[in-house]
């Protein structure tokens, strides 16, 4: 699904001007290298780090594209939502795993909204983690959703993701590194136990790498388990049987107490897209629904979870009332007698229908991002536009006058504006094309790959 504006190509937005160039001849196309934060500082030193920041955030915006973690969004009208997450986390601090799912149409700013929670949360000393479901990370398969979670879980202040240093700050013998192995041995499938125990007392440093993998991929097979101990201790290993599919959820408490161990507030894992839980077959959204319930029953074992799910609106009458899911999936699951299951299904299903849905932006919250946005774009290429906040907005809204008009639409929108009306020295006049479709929920490819793994 693409959003569409006259003399786009390649499905990405463009602004066309019809009024051809006037004021400045000599105009040319502004270079559009970006920035990053976190880069050697350019030319400039320290005064030139706004500049990159805010070439960054407008570079972002022109494309639709989310900022990197470590840079913080723009933030305007959320105050509801953020008022709501700001209980969820606190709540999961001191008593608990929570669960919240946030619901908004296509192009309205869920993505944008979870970066803000990310933040949020970040201040809050939050280890904060985040995953798009996709056609290969579904939901009824956490085995294949954790090593994704994981690729993307971001300490406190990190401008890299990785759990390394959760685990590399155990050293042996001390109190916290104990009171780990303790809880994997009381509380863990024997293998976690066993590789915590090689990598924080084991003196095979080659073996560290191997070992590390196994945290986030949970790939090491039992007979390499064994073998590194027999090279660390001397001892023979005895391990019972092991799954990924089946013991995800242990790594997922293990990484939860290594988070509050460390002295983390808590954890954070947002989902995007779980409206895809939709393209599953019956029983794939069956298992789907129970992974969700696990999480927002007691964060599938884990002491200081918090999760937040991203949902697309059309989800709930395409999938949940026009498949009558609220049943169905509960009664495919009993039927198969996994009555726990049922039983979590149902819950993933009620936490998805107390859905938070995501407060339209009132006009003085447009007025605010309108500010911002020219602040950032002035600051980023080094010019005024003469313009007021109440003006650029009257402009734009001019443009997407429609009431649907896509809140990412806007911004881009807005953004390429800005570029022409600085290249060119006069408001340029441009129209926006007009229809913006929905993704369909319904893939025949997703519902016949489900039955097949349903089937084995």
């Amino acid at each position: 699904m693409t959003d569409r504006v006259q003399g786009m190509e390649c499905g990405v937005p463009a602004v066309r001007s019809v009024a051809g160039v006037a004021g400045r001849t000599d105009a040319q196309p502004l270079p559009t290298t970006s920035v990053a934060l976190g880069d050697a500082p350019p030319p400039g030193g320290e005064t030139a780090r706004p500049v990159a920041a805010a070439r960054h955030l407008i570079e972002h915006l022109r494309s639709g594209v989310p900022l990197p973690p470590s840079e913080p969004p723009l933030t305007a009208g959320r105050s509801r939502l953020l008022a709501r997450v700001g209980d969820l986390l606190d709540a999961t601090a001191a008593k608990g795993s929570r669960t919240l799912a946030l619901q908004a149409n296509y192009g309205d700013g869920k993505t944008h909204a979870l970066r803000t929670i990310w933040h949020l949360a970040s201040a809050r000393n939050f280890v904060v983690s985040a995953v798009v479901l996709t056609r290969d990370t579904p939901l009824d398969r956490m085995d294949r959703v954790y090593p994704k979670v994981i690729a993307d879980t971001y300490v406190p202040g990190a401008a890299q993701p990785g759990i390394e240093r959760l685990v590399r700050g155990l050293y042996p013998g001390s109190e916290t590194a104990l009171r780990v192995l303790r809880f994997a041995e009381d509380n863990l499938h024997p293998k976690l136990h066993a590789v915590l125990h090689n990598l924080i007392d084991g003196s095979s440093t080659e073996a560290m790498e191997p070992l590390l993998r196994d945290l986030v991929y949970l790939d090491m097979g039992l007979a390499e388990v064994k073998r590194i101990h027999r090279s660390n201790f001397g001892g023979t290993l005895k391990l019972e049987r092991f799954s990924a599919q089946r013991e995800v959820y242990d790594y997922f408490r293990l990484v939860d107490f290594l988070i509050t161990a460390a002295g983390y507030a808590g954890w954070l894992i947002l989902f995007d897209e779980a409206e895809l839980v939709g393209r599953l077959g019956r029983g794939g959204r069956a298992k789907a629904y129970a992974s969700i319930g696990r999480l927002a029953s007691d964060g599938a074992g884990c002491a200081h979870l918090a999760s937040v799910f991203a949902v697309a609106s059309n989800f709930y009458d395409s999938v949940l009332e026009r498949r009558h899911d609220a049943t169905a999936a509960t009664a495919w699951l009993e039927a198969r007698g996994d009555v726990e299951g049922a039983e979590f299904c149902r819950l993933g299903i009620a936490a998805l229908q107390e859905a938070v849905l995501l407060e339209a932006l009132t006009p003085a919250s447009w007025l605010q991002l309108m500010q911002a946005l020219l602040a950032a774009h002035e600051t980023a290429y080094g010019w005024s536009s003469g313009l007021t906040a109440e003006a650029f907005w009257q402009e734009i809204q001019q443009i997407t006058s429609e009431t649907d008009t896509k809140l990412r639409t806007r911004l881009r929108v807005a953004v390429q504006w800005l570029d022409l009306l600085m290249q060119h020295g006069r408001a340029p006049q441009v129209r926006l094309h007009p229809p913006v479709y929905e993704v369909s929920l319904e893939q025949p490819w997703a519902n016949e790959a489900a039955a097949v793994r349903e089937e084995g």
